[in-house]
C-alpha cells in the first residue's frame, strides 16, 4: 500500500548544485551553462534567472548563479555538462562544492484542484440546462448569464493553477551557484582592494563616531558638573591648608 502511494505521488523535484572554480572561469562556465539551456533544442530547457557577478577589484572574487526548468529525462545530461571542465580545462578545475535535492509534494494540492474543477463544471452544465429552457423568464436569464461568467471565470483560474502545478511535477527545477576558490592574484591586489572599500570603511568608522558621539550626549551635563565639583574642591584645598595650620603657629614661642 505504502509503495503504491509513493507511485503514486506527484513530487516536484528542485535541485541545488554549487560549483568551485577558478577566478578567471566563473565567466566561461557561466555562458555555457547559459547558452546550453538556450540553444540546445533537445534539452526542453527553459531558463529562469541567471546572474554573473565578475568582480571589479583586482582581488575580487566572480561569483554566477544560473536557474533553470528541464524535463526529467534532461536533468542528468545538463548536470554532468556543468560538473565536467570546458575544453583546455584541467579535470580538477571544476570541483562540485554541494548537491542538494529537495522533493515538494503536490499530490494533494492536484488532486483538490482536480475535486473543484470537477464542481464548477458540473455547476456550469446545470447552468446551461437552466438557460436553455424555453419558459425561464428574461430576469432569470439575466442572472443566469451572469453567474456562467463568474464560474466561467473561476474554472479558468483553477485550469491555469492546475497547468502550474502539473508542470512542476512533470518538470524539474536545477539551481546552479559558480564560486571562485581564489581570490584574484595581483602585487598591488591587497592596496588596490583597500583604496576600493576606502568609502565604504570612511563611512563604517565615521558611523562609529557618530554612534559614540550621541551616546555620550546624556552625560555630558554629568561629566561639566563632575568637573565643575573637582575645580571647586581645588579651590578650596589651599584654604583649609591655611586654617589647620594657623593654631599651630601661634601656639610656638
Amino acid at each position: 500500500m505504502q509503495a503504491n502511494r509513493s507511485a503514486a505521488a506527484k513530487l516536484a523535484f528542485t535541485h541545488d548544485l554549487a560549483l568551485g572554480l577558478p577566478p578567471d572561469r566563473v565567466a566561461p562556465h557561466f555562458a555555457a551553462a547559459r547558452d546550453r539551456c538556450l540553444s540546445d533544442t533537445g534539452l526542453g530547457c527553459v531558463l529562469v534567472s541567471s546572474s554573473l557577478e565578475d568582480g571589479a577589484r583586482p582581488s575580487g572574487r566572480p561569483q554566477a548563479q544560473i536557474q533553470v526548468r528541464l524535463p526529467h529525462e534532461s536533468v542528468a545530461p545538463y548536470v554532468a555538462f556543468l560538473t565536467a571542465p570546458l575544453p583546455g580545462e584541467a579535470a580538477g578545475d571544476v570541483v562540485l562544492r554541494r548537491q542538494a535535492t529537495r522533493a515538494d509534494d503536490l499530490t494533494t494540492p492536484l488532486e483538490d484542484g482536480d475535486r473543484r474543477l470537477a464542481q464548477l463544471t458540473a455547476y456550469r452544465a446545470r447552468l446551461d440546462e437552466l438557460a436553455a429552457k424555453s419558459d425561464t423568464r428574461v430576469e432569470d436569464l439575466i442572472r443566469i448569464a451572469g453567474e456562467l461568467s463568474k464560474v466561467q471565470s473561476q474554472i479558468e483560474e483553477g485550469e491555469a493553477r492546475q497547468r502550474g502545478l502539473q508542470r512542476r511535477v512533470d518538470t524539474e527545477i536545477v539551481s546552479v551557484s559558480f564560486h571562485s576558490d581564489g581570490a584574484r592574484s595581483g602585487a598591488f591586489a591587497p592596496v588596490e582592494d583597500a583604496w576600493s572599500q576606502a568609502g565604504q570603511t570612511f563611512g563604517a568608522s565615521a558611523a562609529d563616531a557618530l554612534r559614540f558621539a550621541v551616546a555620550s550626549l546624556p552625560w555630558l551635563p554629568v561629566a561639566a558638573i563632575g568637573l565643575l565639583l573637582v575645580r571647586v574642591l581645588w579651590r578650596l584645598r589651599p584654604r583649609r591648608r591655611a586654617r589647620i595650620g594657623r593654631p599651630l603657629t601661634e601656639a610656638q614661642p
